[in-house]
């Protein structure tokens, strides 16, 4: 997912440098060597044509990380996607590979838990997510942390992610300037 307004940002987070690479090199570096297949979803498609893989437009604006969900449901015909956020730069192959393997547990999402919280920006997720509100989605009646609240799903532990990630860097976010090295 790279299509956020990157409002606190105030520039476009995908292209910010963090330790030397723009933030959604970094994930397409961690992302692409273990993925069947990998697609940007953005509001600015042609930002990202240099880096190797698909990229689509939100096909429905407003919902936020919704819609590129919702996209990239549409556009790959997937039954199930991982989902991964340009500003968690410190995302590792451990973790994600970890995840992956997840995604034989039951539920519309199989979502990661660190502090206390869903982790929904890097979790697994299937079309029968997508299905259920598909009315309230055509709608734009539907936001990302209401959809998600409301799904069936499985948790992935915070302690099972530690053994692989001891520090849960992987689930760190990227908002502001002062949150860059």
């Amino acid at each position: 997912m790279a299509g956020g307004e990157s409002k606190r940002m105030g520039t476009d987070k995908s292209f910010v440098k963090y330790r030397g690479l723009h933030m959604v090199e970094r994930v397409l570096s961690v992302v692409v060597p273990i993925s069947e297949r990998t697609v940007i979803v953005a509001n600015h498609p042609d930002r990202y044509k240099s880096l190797g893989v698909e990229v689509y437009p939100d096909l429905i604006q407003g919902m936020g990380p919704l819609s590129g969900l919702y996209t990239a449901f549409m556009k790959t015909g997937a039954d199930q996607l991982m989902l991964a956020a340009c500003d968690m730069p410190l995302i590792n192959e451990e973790v994600v590979a970890f995840i992956i393997s997840k995604a034989h547990l039951p539920g519309d999402a199989i979502v990661p838990i660190c502090n206390g919280l869903e982790q929904g920006m890097l979790a697994i997720y299937r079309r029968s997510a997508i299905n259920r509100f598909k009315d309230r989605i055509d709608r734009v009646d539907i936001q990302f942390n209401e959809f998600r609240e409301k799904l069936d799903k499985s948790h992935i532990s915070e302690v099972e992610l530690r053994n692989v990630d001891p520090s849960l860097d992987s689930f760190k976010n990227v908002n502001v300037r002062e949150d860059v090295d």
